[in-house]
């Protein structure tokens, strides 16, 4: 039997009743309107059986009922415009729950450092199962709590009632419920690990088949497509074994529970026939029974859906985790703003942080170490000056990347401190963004769009034919059928890996940042055009360097080289 002390990443403790209460009130109106007409939609049946009572028991002493059909007709309107209403108003809440788990996973994964940022699990096509399948779980979850309480309401409504015409057919439609109650409470840990190994198995799935789109041509050169596809055949096959044995336990829970409608209506019928014997029961009150017992019925199949909906949010609940920050699983439902409503305005980006001239850079006993390995940069010590060209050089597994990584704030650092202008730097995540810092991955990041949009990312293009004229792009322009305007492809794949380094080095340079940090610009570039490029930046004079380099020509220039081994600083060479 599950509890609520599941544990999700990092061993924090899963609490679906918290989770859920967070995600439900998010928008507390829609929320609260959409619980109070899904109760009122359960609870209307309670009146109107009572009127089916009345009605019959009128027929029987030959009273006219026309006014008892009007109400009837009145009430099952009433209610139809309300089911309208309630429908409206939940899936206006349930759009705004999906979208505010989804808005928190994706701040995690697209903030650059600090305490909210979050790594990728795994590959970006299995995390968007993620967003997709188990926020729906989540969101279900919460769901069930406005079908499941305003049914029990009802039942405790319809038991009182029916306990003044007859107690012992009042209570016995309680039997199914508890024995639909302990068999679904048996088999929820089953459910738990069926829904687990059915989400990890459609996860492997879905990022082998990205690895096989991104890598067709690997595959294809290699002659290899069989050996793909009989991989992949073998991911779909334990997908297929898991996601049989999650949907056969979840069909045979619902379908044990929504098999006792019919029980229920015979055994109250049963224990009825000694009080329709004595002609202590008036067809009134068989009508209402009935009526009443039909409703209870499906009420061992809410019960079911609650319990199970709880397990699978546990599971949702562990996987997107997964998408937060460690240790921070709470922050996956923090209520932030966001943009659905017609009344709600447009979140913007936030503005470019104020401009801090840097005149000296300072790093100081700077360790950071990656969890469970003890492998990183240690006691660190470095200071650079204004306008100067710092090249950092070493073997592989030096410690190169992880230096500027924690320098800028996308390494967590155990110890040490960077100042800016002999001011210590306290969220280098905030702080090392344009326009005091500029980022070159050795792996540029394009996107589907066109070239001057993969450079000012939204931005004014006033600057552009400075940036693309300082990079060297602008030659390129004329083998391009739109210029500018030129759609990239997806990850930059119209453009030759020379171009893709410089439109994202055109991009880091486009704010003019005090500082720009490039790690392994010469990774794609030939030797002429870096050692242009390298001459181009050396004329502005205002922008400080800190480059990742193992080329001659980058040591040439440099007004300081540092040496890494084993994560520490061998040496420092001015000239």
């Amino acid at each position: 039997m599950s509890s609520t002390n599941h544990r999700g990443p990092g061993h924090e403790p899963v609490t679906p009743f918290r989770f859920g209460w967070a995600i439900g009130s998010f928008r507390p109106g829609l929320w609260a309107l959409s619980w109070i007409l899904w109760t009122a939609f359960y609870l209307l049946p309670l009146w109107t059986g009572w009127l089916l009572k009345l009605a019959f028991d009128a027929l029987t002493e030959s009273t006219s009922i026309t006014s008892l059909l009007i109400t009837l007709g009145v009430s099952e309107l009433v209610r139809f415009i309300v089911f309208g209403a309630a429908v409206y108003y939940v899936v206006r809440w349930w759009v705004a729950a999906l979208t505010l788990l989804r808005t928190n996973m994706l701040t995690a994964q697209t903030a650059s450092g600090g305490s909210r940022a979050a790594t990728l699990p795994g590959s970006p096509s299995e995390a968007i199962a993620r967003f997709s399948d188990d926020v729906r779980d989540a969101v279900v979850w919460v769901d069930s709590w406005l079908d499941g309480l305003g049914y029990i309401f009802y039942a405790v409504g319809a038991v009182a009632i029916m306990s003044t015409i007859d107690a012992r057919a009042a209570f016995v439609v309680l039997v199914p419920l508890a024995i639909v109650t302990l068999i679904t409470r048996f088999l929820t840990p089953r459910l738990y690990a069926a829904r687990l190994a059915d989400r990890e198995a459609s996860s492997t799935v879905t990022s082998f088949l990205g690895e096989m789109f991104t890598g067709q041509l690997a595959f294809r050169l290699a002659g290899r497509e069989e050996a793909a596809v009989e991989r992949l055949e073998r991911h779909t096959r334990r997908r297929r074994r898991t996601a049989v044995r999650d949907t056969v336990i979840d069909e045979t829970l619902q379908g044990i529970a929504s098999s006792t409608a019919d029980v229920t209506i015979g055994l109250t019928l049963l224990v009825l026939v000694p009080s329709v014997r004595r002609g202590d029961f008036s067809v009134g009150d068989l009508a209402l029974f009935v009526a009443y017992a039909v409703q209870l019925g499906e009420l061992p199949r809410f019960v079911s859906r609650l319990i199970t909906s709880r397990e699978q949010s546990l599971v949702a609940f562990r996987r997107m985790g997964q998408l937060i920050a460690p240790g921070s699983l709470p922050q996956l439902v923090d209520h932030r703003p966001v943009t659905i409503e017609p009344h709600d305005t447009m979140l913007g980006r936030e503005p470019d942080p104020a401009r801090r001239p840097l005149e000296r850079l300072e790093v100081v006993g700077l360790t950071a170490l990656y969890p469970g390995t003890g492998v990183g940069v240690r006691d660190v010590n470095l200071t650079v000056e204004r306008g100067t060209f710092t090249v950092i050089t070493g073997p592989v597994g030096s410690g190169k990347t992880t230096l500027l990584r924690a320098l800028i704030g996308l390494q967590p650092t155990d110890a040490g401190t960077i100042s800016w202008n002999g001011t210590p730097v306290e969220d280098p995540s905030a702080w090392f963004v344009p326009p005091n810092s500029a980022h070159l991955p050795q792996l540029p990041r394009l996107f589907s769009e066109s070239l001057a949009g993969n450079i000012v990312l939204g931005r004014p293009a006033g600057r552009l034919d400075d940036i693309l004229s300082l990079t060297t792009l602008d030659r390129d322009l004329d083998d391009m059928p739109e210029g500018t305007r030129t759609m990239v492809g997806a990850r930059g794949l119209r453009l030759s890996g020379g171009q893709a380094q410089r439109v994202a080095t055109a991009r880091s340079l486009y704010t003019e940042p005090e500082l720009l940090v490039v790690d392994d610009l010469s990774s794609a570039l030939d030797v002429t055009t870096e050692r242009e490029l390298w001459d181009r930046l050396g004329r502005i004079g205002s922008t400080t360097v800190i480059a990742v380099s193992q080329r001659q020509l980058a040591l040439d220039r440099a007004d300081q080289v540092i040496t890494m081994e084993a994560g520490r600083i061998a040496s420092i060479t001015r000239s």
